[in-house]
C-alpha cells in the first residue's frame, strides 16, 4: 500500500475509541502513512480535554460504537475541540443520517464508515484539515434528500397503506417530530423520554412500516400528513 503525503507538512492525529482490533488496525495503518503522526490515542470512556491540549493534533478520529452520539460524553468530546482547533471526523459502523447529523451539528467537520478505504479515509483527514468536509457517500445522499424535501416533494417512499398499519399514538407522535427534522435528542428532550426509548420506537417504526433508513422515516411523515399533524399541535400548544 502506497499512500503519497509530504514530509515537509506532517499532520498530527489523535484516534479516540474503545480499545479493541478495529482501534489497533486503524493505528498501524495510521503509523504507516507518510506525512501524518499519530500523536495519541484514548478511550473515549476516559476522555479529557487535557489529553488534546497536551497533545494537540490537528484531527480527531472519533470512533462512535459504543455510545449514543447524544450522550453527554459524545458532545463534551466534539465541543471541546472547537476552542482547542481540532477538526473532528466521526467514524461509525452504521450509515445512519441521523446520528450523522446529530454529531455534524455538534461540531464534527466528517462523517465516515468504518469500511472507508484507506486512501479515502486519508484524504478525508487532509481535506477537513484544510477546512473542507468528508461525509460517506450514502449519508450525504440521504442529507441532500432530506434538504431537498424542503423546497420540492421528494420521492415518496415504497411502505404499506398507513391505514393499514397500526401505530400506538406515541409512534404517531415520534413519527410527526422526524418529519418536522428533530435529532433523537431534541424529540426525547420534548416528549420527556429517554434516548433509547426514543431510539427503540424509531427502529421499530422502520420496522412497521417497512423503511430502509430515517430519511425514508421523514419522508413518509410528511407525504402521510404527519408532519404537518404535528405542527398543528405545535401551534394549539
Amino acid at each position: 500500500m502506497q499512500i503519497s503525503g509530504s514530509p515537509n507538512d506532517v499532520l498530527s492525529v489523535a484516534v479516540c475509541g474503545a480499545p479493541g482490533v478495529y482501534r489497533a488496525g486503524l493505528m498501524t495503518v495510521l503509523r504507516a502513512i507518510p506525512g501524518l503522526d499519530v500523536v495519541a490515542e484514548f478511550d473515549c470512556a476516559g476522555y479529557s480535554p487535557r489529553v488534546l491540549r497536551e497533545h494537540r493534533p490537528r484531527v480527531l478520529l472519533m470512533d462512535l460504537d459504543g455510545f449514543d452520539v447524544g450522550d453527554l460524553l459524545a458532545r463534551q468530546i466534539v465541543g471541546s475541540t472547537s476552542e482547542l482547533a481540532v477538526q473532528v471526523i466521526a467514524l461509525s459502523s452504521d450509515r445512519d443520517s441521523g446520528a450523522a447529523i446529530e454529531v455534524l451539528r455538534g461540531g464534527a467537520q466528517g462523517f465516515l464508515h468504518k469500511d472507508t478505504p484507506v486512501q479515502s479515509l486519508v484524504e478525508a483527514i487532509r481535506a477537513v484539515d484544510r477546512g473542507g468536509v468528508a461525509l460517506d457517500p450514502h449519508v450525504a445522499r440521504d442529507l441532500v434528500t432530506t434538504l431537498r424535501y424542503g423546497v420540492r416533494a421528494a420521492p415518496e417512499p415504497v411502505a404499506p397503506d398507513v391505514g393499514r398499519v397500526k401505530l400506538t399514538p406515541r409512534q404517531r407522535q415520534i413519527l410527526g417530530l422526524v418529519g418536522l427534522g428533530l435529532t433523537n435528542i431534541e424529540i426525547a428532550d420534548r416528549l420527556r423520554l429517554s434516548r433509547p426509548t426514543v431510539k427503540t420506537h424509531i427502529s421499530s417504526l422502520l420496522r412497521v412500516l417497512e423503511l430502509r433508513d430515517r430519511t425514508q422515516l421523514a419522508v413518509f411523515a410528511c407525504t402521510h400528513g404527519f408532519r404537518e399533524l404535528d405542527a398543528r399541535r405545535e401551534k394549539s400548544a
